[in-house]
């Protein structure tokens, strides 16, 4: 026989959790599916289970379900929040980004690096996708730490890089600009800024000029005293063949030159 009472809970246990669902999304500010972080990710499906497993079970009551819930809430947002203001546990949490190309050759550690495997044929395909067929066009290639890609042509330029976020030194942004905290530092103390932890957001461009927004919304611009000091090992740099060919120099051992020199003479 249906039971009415129990599908009209079911059905009041399914609206209740969408409704807390939808209602922390609005409140967290997270709207669209590029904003969501990884523990998002896996919060949303261990909500998924709760909802699932719970509406379906009568044995739990409405407020031990209620709880649930709200447990998970807490959870996620707990630790959405050490991510955003703990650099060390967003990269811990989200991943690193990583050069793959730059100037035109690939990096060592982006073939050598086991935590960030490249498959060259899935790499490829998301250069299509974009536009993209030929390794010799290419100057720059960045994979994000949400997993996007950032490319630069050849002759378009270089890219920004956020230095610091709500007070704290993105270290990893500095790596891939090949600066460091202490130069990032002395950099700010010259400009008369104050502490790094009244910053809203440091971005460096490409035309090596810091961008300052303070906690307090003032901004202000500065064109930075030292270049970057580039310390990338490079391999494999692409060239069409029309801009260099090979010479007998480039592919005979000197010593063999020489050998073959001497018999000839």
């Amino acid at each position: 026989m249906f039971d009415v009472h129990g599908f009209e809970m079911t059905v009041f246990k399914l609206l209740i959790g969408v409704t807390l669902i939808v209602l922390h999304l609005r409140l967290t500010g997270k709207q669209q599916t590029v904003q969501l972080t990884p523990i998002d990710f896996i919060g949303n499906f261990i909500l998924g289970g709760i909802i699932g497993g719970v509406i379906y079970n009568h044995a739990i009551s409405f407020a031990e379900y209620i709880s649930f819930l709200l447990v998970t809430f807490g959870i996620i947002s707990g630790l959405n929040y050490l991510t955003s203001k703990f650099m060390s546990t967003r990269s811990l949490v989200m991943g690193k980004a990583y050069t793959i190309i730059e100037g035109g050759r690939f990096t060592q550690d982006a073939l050598d690096n086991t935590d960030h495997k490249l498959d060259p044929v899935e790499f490829l395909a998301e250069l299509r996708g974009m536009g993209i067929f030929s390794l010799s066009d290419i100057s720059l290639v960045q994979r994000e730490a949400n997993g996007s890609l950032t490319v630069r042509r050849k002759g378009e330029g270089g890219v920004n890089y956020v230095l610091v976020s709500s007070g704290q030194v993105v270290t990893d942004n500095l790596k891939l600009a090949h600066r460091d905290e202490e130069w990032l530092r002395t950099e700010l103390s010259s400009a008369g800024i104050g502490e790094v932890e009244d910053l809203f957001v440091v971005e460096l461009d490409a035309d090596n000029r810091l961008n300052i927004v303070s906690q307090t919304g003032n901004t202000t611009a500065m064109t930075v005293s030292d270049p970057a000091i580039k310390e990338v090992t490079m391999v494999t740099e692409f060239q069409a063949p029309h801009e260099q060919s090979a010479t007998l120099e480039d592919v005979i051992p000197e010593d063999a030159r020489e050998g073959a020199a001497k018999s000839d003479g």
